[in-house]
């Protein structure tokens, strides 16, 4: 317990390392920003004019235009009150009230300075639905909850602080990821299972799994003329400077390979579970008969996995596709957007490499532990069982 807790602290420590240090030494390749432009929060002391009316379109929004008296602090923590003009339409909408707080950009030009009300404060919405989350993993869980935070803490410090500024210096996004996701399975099972013979198994049917689907996603992605510059923003990436060329080819490999990633562990984790109980309870069992039970529990798993995760990816398309029925699109011409191929592809993919994680675990499991032998005269193995 004494060591579960201080490689719990060691992560902790690691991971937040990794997120203050990597702005520092990424500052050399980080792209440079386009405007003299900063982002600060913002009160309204008062309404000097409104002259809003109700979106024909969609009544619940209010468009038109605001004149409004606002405070904000600069950054010599200093308070200045400002007039600022907020043009209110579908897509940019901060309809606001007095007293309300909001995300005010300063936006320094030749002759003047504009202020521009950027969105509404949403952070503490998020920030309170994280802090529930955490307490109910933790509330529910237990210590085995809290592992599982901090191995999503340590897994957004590799996404953030390591894998995103490694593309911009010009890294291979395959290789990069591979690295990464590779030591966050290592690391996520040590934290939830220990080092034993189950999180070996688990380790290496994963990396696995997410392997496989991200080589289809790039293989099918490749062979329906998509790249990575058809992923949402991906054009956009080109244009954003930087020492090193951004390598988009290959971004498609690493979505599908991050997407996939928390199914695939479930999927495996279940697999080498199954397989140890199934051997705990019966130890002189075929092992032939033994692989086929575990299996067949992956049958039951994968129905309802598959589905999670086509759904998760139709779901993020779903406008897309509620236009496509709106047009009376025919089938050749649906199939054909990109947006939708590549969704599909993606949906795909990781459905490829969830389906075959199931047999690639069983098999992995019956090389491990055959291979390692058995520590009772029953055949049986324990949970703590080192590899």
């Amino acid at each position: 317990m004494k060591k579960s807790a201080l490689f719990s602290l060691f992560i902790v420590i690691v991971s937040t390392l990794v997120l203050y240090l990597s702005p520092i030494i990424s500052d050399g390749f980080r792209p440079t920003a386009y405007a003299n432009q900063t982002f600060v929060k913002a009160w309204v002391d008062e309404v000097l004019v409104e002259q809003v009316q109700p979106d024909v379109m969609a009544p619940n929004t209010l468009t038109g235009r605001q004149r409004l008296l606002v405070r904000y602090q600069d950054e010599h923590n200093a308070w200045q009150q400002v007039e600022v003009e907020n043009s209110l339409s579908r897509l940019h909408n901060v309809h606001v009230a007095e007293g309300d707080r909001f995300i005010m950009l300063i936006r320094g030009e030749s002759e003047r300075v504009v202020y521009w009300p950027f969105n509404h404060d949403r952070a503490n919405a998020v920030y309170w639905m994280v802090g529930i989350v955490v307490v109910l993993i933790i509330l529910l869980a237990g210590i085995q909850g809290l592992n599982s935070v901090i191995s999503l803490y340590f897994t957004s410090a590799l996404l953030v602080g390591v894998l995103i500024p490694a593309i911009f210096a010009g890294c291979h996004p395959v290789w990069i990821t591979l690295l990464l996701m590779a030591l966050k399975i290592i690391v996520n099972f040590l934290l939830i299972a220990g080092w034993n013979r189950k999180s070996l198994v688990a380790m290496l049917g994963t990396l696995c799994g997410v392997i496989v689907a991200g080589v289809m996603a790039q293989l099918f992605g490749e062979f329906a003329q998509l790249n990575g510059l058809y992923l949402d923003k991906g054009e956009d990436l080109l244009y954003l400077g930087g020492q090193a060329q951004i390598q988009i080819r290959w971004l498609l490999f690493v979505a599908i390979m991050i997407s996939a990633l928390g199914a695939v562990m479930d999927v495996a984790i279940s697999m080498v579970s199954s397989y140890h109980e199934l051997r705990e309870a019966n130890p002189e069992q075929d092992e032939k008969a033994r692989l086929i039970a575990t299996v067949r529990i992956g049958r039951d798993i994968l129905g309802t996995m598959t589905n999670t995760l086509v759904l998760a990816f139709v779901g993020s398309a779903l406008t897309t596709m509620m236009m496509v029925w709106g047009f009376q699109m025919p089938v050749m011409q649906f199939m054909n957007i990109p947006a939708i191929a590549l969704a599909m592809i993606h949906a795909l993919a990781g459905s490829i490499g969830l389906i075959l994680t199931v047999p690639m675990t069983v098999a992995i499991s019956s090389f491990v532990y055959h291979r390692h032998g058995d520590n009772r005269n029953g055949g049986g193995s324990t949970a703590t069982e080192q590899p």
